[in-house]
């Protein structure tokens, strides 16, 4: 059985935690295992010559289509300048294409190509070995759990909407 620790149900708790059970909070936990996670998946990306920043764009690009310039960066959490580099790299390895955008001429689109797309399996398969790695000892239904309170904390955060809306 996994138990869930809820804000709501005590509110209090984060303000009693002493210095020692803070290492065992949740935010305290998410923010070492994603850091632990960023590590790997950066370990995982190296063969393949990507930063994980540069996976996530193919990522992306294979989940969305083509998008504008401005989209991709809304979706990577990046800024414009950020995000140039990161398609100079893509671009001239033959990964993604930039086009004027025919409707509006100061907007440029990105598209996966089709080496970027073959990049972009190796992707997946790197993040799913992470993932087996870092998820190891959690049977399946624990797995679906654990994504279910993800996306409860994920949904406070507010990602998923931000996205959902146009810079």
């Amino acid at each position: 059985m996994v138990r869930v620790w809820c804000m709501e149900q005590s509110p209090t708790l984060l303000a009693r935690l002493t210095a020692q059970s803070r290492f065992t909070s949740p935010g305290y936990l998410l923010a070492t295992i994603g850091k632990t996670a960023d590590l790997w998946i950066a370990e995982a990306m190296e063969p393949l010559g990507l930063l994980p920043r540069e996976g996530a764009a193919l990522l992306v690009l294979r989940s969305h289509g083509e998008l504008t310039q401005a989209r991709l960066g809304h979706h990577l959490g990046v800024d414009a300048n950020t995000l140039v580099m990161i398609l100079k790299k893509l671009e001239s390895r033959g990964l993604v294409e930039r086009r004027r955008d025919p409707v509006d001429r100061r907007r440029h689109l990105v598209g996966i190509t089709v080496e970027g797309d073959d990049l972009r399996s190796q992707v997946d398969a790197a993040v799913e070995q992470v993932e087996a790695r870092l998820l190891r000892r959690l049977d399946e239904d624990e797995m679906v759990t654990l994504r279910e309170l993800l996306f409860l904390v994920d949904d406070v955060v507010g990602r998923h909407r931000r996205l959902a809306e146009d810079p």
